[in-house]
């Protein structure tokens, strides 16, 4: 009888969390929560960056099978083709209204340069500066330049890498 009553009464005391315990619980989630958000954001810069670099190939690679296809409407005319033009080249299935797309378009430079085509974007939306920071890293590598003017006079190669100073960013065509 004794061992029954210790037992009922051991057992009335731990009917539930202490205030404290649940104050920890909700500390430690609060903290790991707090880390997700930071992993999760950096990965969306970082998406974003990506999914710019493979839209300006994108759009550089249909303009280029463009160019190739209609070649002799370019010998004599140094006209960019628009996005409508070469909406049947593209492979990423975005909307193309008009002589955009999303944002990018097909730009000339003026002056001495307008035999060459590059693609354009301007970059928008959340986290801008994070975006700039990874479109900065992969600027060198994957050929995104902060210009359409920066151009070496020995080489004649446009080498103005994208810096992270302003928002327009470029990749040449040709």
């Amino acid at each position: 009888m004794k061992e029954r009553f210790i037992m009922r009464k051991f057992d009335s005391k731990r009917k539930g969390f202490t205030l404290v315990e649940l104050l920890i619980v909700i500390v430690v989630i609060g903290i790991l929560s707090a880390m997700m958000m930071l992993s999760s954001s950096e990965a969306v810069s970082s998406a974003r960056a990506t999914t710019i670099v493979a839209d300006l190939r994108n759009i550089k690679t249909a303009a280029l099978a463009y160019y190739t296809d209609h070649m002799d409407d370019y010998a004599t005319s140094n006209t960019v083709p628009t996005m409508d033009k070469i909406k049947p080249y593209l492979t990423s299935g975005q909307d193309v209204t008009g002589s955009s797309m999303a944002g990018y378009d097909i730009k000339q430079p003026s002056g001495d340069n307008v035999d060459a085509w590059f693609v354009h974007y301007s970059i928008t939306g959340t986290n801008i500066a994070k975006i700039k920071e990874k479109l900065t890293g992969r600027a060198k590598s994957v050929g995104i330049l902060k210009d359409m003017t920066t151009k070496d006079s020995t080489t004649n190669t446009y080498n103005g890498y994208y810096d992270g100073t302003g928002t327009d960013v470029y990749m040449l065509i040709r």
